[in-house]
């Protein structure tokens, strides 16, 4: 377990943010836009937002091209702001390189701050777009919440467990989320579970707590939709106050206008 320090006697503030599809070199394009720029928008946007930051989370696909150059880049850039800041690989990123927060990829990561434990997943599975939890990871995870006891606890990993009623995305969704929830249903102590992968907001109910998917910090897509398309929407992050007496809030933040240069039109990627 690490510890981590709150600012706030009555509440932790957690920034989560996901989909950042950076490029090897920070000034190439992605789908028409900049990825560097707007993930530099919207980290200065919550600079701005939000004073006291206890931690980061980054829910996968990090990079859009997955090498060396491009992660280095990424942690210099997120060592500046002295925050403690965490990540998870998404179907995008390469394992063999990816800069892992646990010591054992395939394990979870426990981490503690105020009251709450955060346990991050890993659900990439190399060649695959879809995503999967291995059992020997599950069993790891019954560890771990065997160990945070009765603390509310916050889940996070890159892929989907829930369906969003889009067909092509819900193709490449958590596979075996039904493992998932076999063993998060004798886990009372469970609030939430953030993740990335579908670069929209959504919040849905699932069994005892909420399943939360966030906007990524560049380009969206467009919700319910049966093929590829996306969204006229900003790019964007979630806040979560993870109050000491176990209640929790969540806010989803925006930038104020679309990535300059964005192929609204491309249909794939």
């Amino acid at each position: 377990m690490l510890k981590l320090s709150s600012h706030n006697p009555q509440h932790a503030c957690v920034i989560h943010i996901t989909d950042t599809h950076l490029m090897a070199n920070a000034e190439s394009r992605f789908v028409g836009m900049n990825p560097e720029q707007s993930f530099h928008a919207v980290m200065q946007d919550v600079l701005a937002r939000h004073r006291k930051i206890d931690a980061i989370i980054h829910t996968g696909d990090l990079a859009q091209e997955a090498c060396p150059e491009t992660y280095t880049r990424y942690l210099n850039y997120m060592q500046r702001f002295a925050i403690p800041f965490f990540q998870v690989p998404g179907n995008h990123d390469a394992q063999d390189c990816f800069p892992f927060s646990q010591t054992a990829p395939q394990q979870p990561l426990l981490l503690e701050l105020g009251q709450w434990c955060i346990v991050l997943l890993n659900s990439a599975v190399a060649g695959r777009i879809d995503g999967s939890i291995s059992a020997e990871q599950l069993g790891h995870l019954s560890e771990v919440l065997a160990q945070c006891g009765n603390r509310p606890t916050l889940l996070a990993c890159h892929h989907h467990p829930m369906l969003m009623q889009s067909a092509w995305i819900d193709a490449h969704c958590l596979k075996n989320a039904a493992d998932l929830r076999a063993l998060l249903a004798q886990s009372a102590q469970v609030k939430a579970l953030i993740c990335g992968h579908v670069h929209q907001d959504s919040a849905q109910q699932w069994q005892h707590f909420q399943c939360l998917s966030t906007p990524s910090t560049c380009v969206q897509f467009k919700p319910r939709s049966e093929q590829f398309a996306l969204d006229a929407c900003p790019a964007g992050y979630r806040l979560l106050e993870l109050h000491h007496d176990g209640q929790w809030h969540s806010q989803v933040y925006r930038l104020n206008a679309l990535p300059e240069g964005l192929a609204q039109q491309q249909r794939g990627y």
